[in-house]
């Protein structure tokens, strides 16, 4: 389509810790409004993609860019050349991540939470900062708790507080790191239905996710990894439903759908 916008866009990726080569030229693109799921098996390389998409780990080589703005290039021996700190840190306010734990400040309140980078960070006047952060945290079914601390809550209210922790900054898109291995099925439902309304308001977002059916649903499109590569990717109902290759027919067959 035309007026397709990439949003984040990776190409080439390679990533090895030692001898172990984790990414092995990984290509992906998330336009504007899509929701990519990426699947496959521990180990495969989902975490640390999501990892080097975020910048809390570097490219060993690979182009990576966020809209206009070229994070790395490729030096003439094909390696990731970082921009430098003013690259970075632009990049850094075009995404949200949501850590599978939640990563919340345990002494801070929840309002606090969700709003301490607007103010510390952006720099944003503080009534306005509070204003947005009690709007999403009604969004996020949390109004009334906002002077409460983490401990308090139960793990999905927690993530739900992350979620709006990174809506928080207007991200361009949003990233999700498993974010409902540390919940059980209950609290993983009421997580996903928040990420399903995101969805429908056609939020950008990249989802590591265990949940084929949620995948499957909500996904535009649905990369599959093993092994440090991508095996098979297209639109999500025809790589859940109608898989193309062994490998993800024989991972998906783990699943009930």
């Amino acid at each position: 389509m035309e007026n397709q916008k990439p949003v984040v866009e990776l190409k080439h990726a390679r990533k090895s810790f030692g001898d172990n080569h984790v990414l092995k030229d990984i290509s992906l693109t998330v336009n504007k409004g899509d929701v990519l799921a990426i699947i496959g098996p521990s180990g495969g390389g989902k975490s640390t993609l999501l990892r080097c998409l975020t910048m809390l780990e570097t490219l060993d080589a690979g182009e990576l860019s966020y809209g206009d703005l070229a994070v790395t290039t490729t030096d003439a021996q094909g390696r990731a050349v970082y921009g430098g700190k003013d690259v970075v840190r632009e990049a850094k306010t075009r995404f949200g991540l949501v850590f599978q734990n939640f990563n919340l400040f345990p002494h801070y309140t929840v309002l606090k939470n969700v709003t301490d980078a607007l103010i510390s960070v952006q720099k944003q006047p503080r009534e306005q900062a509070l204003a947005r952060g009690r709007e999403l945290l009604a969004k996020m079914g949390l109004e009334g708790k906002e002077d409460m601390v983490p401990c308090d809550l139960s793990g999905g209210q927690q993530q739900r507080v992350a979620i709006a922790r990174a809506l928080a900054m207007n991200p361009d898109v949003l990233f999700f790191d498993e974010p409902t291995s540390a919940l059980d099925p209950e609290l993983t439902r009421e997580v996903l239905k928040v990420i399903r309304e995101l969805a429908s308001e056609r939020m950008t977002m990249a989802i590591v996710t265990h949940e084929m059916s949620f995948a499957r649903d909500v996904a535009d499109q649905i990369i599959f990894m093993d092994g440090g590569v991508i095996v098979e990717q297209g639109a999500a109902a025809d790589v859940i439903n109608n898989p193309q290759h062994d490998r993800t027919r024989a991972f998906l067959s783990n699943y009930g759908q």
